[in-house]
């Protein structure tokens, strides 16, 4: 049982996000760590902010990295199936998570001209500081071949890109970034328009109803991190994006 809650949650654990530049490209993740935060199941829903009959089956911060060998494991052990009530159907998940992710690319990855990789960034990588900047601010990396793990976050969907200086003296302002939303029982998940809020919070129509039964089907979970570290080239710098993973469930 404890299984299938966690394949409910990472079945449709994506984020969507529009990312578009012309030189981009991108590479495979080695390390890709999410936070989950909070998983609620719903009877029914509308939008980000409606989740009918919630029951939440997971509420404590779990770091996970889904490019690890054992990310499906980690992820079995995330939420409590007993707090759903025998018998009741559900039809949507909402699901939090921290708008920080840590990644590192697996290689190098060609900006268009430079050579990039995930690189650790620091205060001096934004205006003022991480703390201030890292929902407003987008910083870039000097070219490298050698990878680190790097903090990227979930902008508002107007921010401004450091630009041309590790330490953003030069600046691109009104940037867009959007979040994607669908209709009916598509995907809805926080827009982020201006915000310091560290929750991104997701709704997903499950692919089918969900009636909590006594017994449990065998559930396998499968995490893709390939192409999902995305490089581009700022000047002779780089910005780095961590783009969707893919997620395989197989249910027998």
């Amino acid at each position: 049982m404890n299984k299938l809650i966690s394949s409910i949650i990472f079945s449709y654990f994506i984020f969507v996000f529009n990312i578009n530049y012309l030189n981009a490209a991108t590479g495979d993740a080695a390390v890709y760590k999410i936070t989950m935060r909070k998983v609620e199941l719903c009877t029914g829903s509308t939008g980000v902010t409606s989740c009918t009959g919630a029951v939440v089956v997971g509420s404590s911060d779990k770091v996970v990295d889904i490019a690890s060998v054992s990310a499906g494991a980690e992820a079995a052990s995330y939420g409590d199936p007993a707090l759903l009530p025998l018998g009741e159907t559900y039809t949507h998940m909402r699901v939090t998570i921290d708008r920080k992710f840590t990644v590192k690319s697996d290689g190098t990855i060609s900006g268009g001209s430079n050579t990039c990789a995930t690189r650790k960034t620091s205060d001096s990588s934004y205006e003022n500081d991480i703390a201030t900047d890292k929902y407003t601010h987008v910083p870039v990396v000097a070219s490298s071949s050698t990878p680190q793990e790097m903090d990227i976050y979930l902008v508002n969907s107007t921010y401004t890109r450091c630009q041309g200086s590790a330490t953003c003296i030069a600046q691109a302002t009104g940037q867009s970034r959007t979040y994607g939303q669908g209709t009916g029982s598509s995907t809805y998940q926080s827009t982020h328009v201006s915000d310091t809020s560290a929750d991104h919070v997701m709704v997903y129509a499950l692919s089918s109803p969900y009636t909590v039964a006594l017994i449990a089907p065998t559930i396998d979970i499968a995490f893709g991190t390939q192409n999902s570290i995305q490089a581009n080239d700022v000047g002779a710098f780089c910005m780095i994006d961590a783009l969707e993973p893919i997620v395989t469930i197989t249910i027998k």
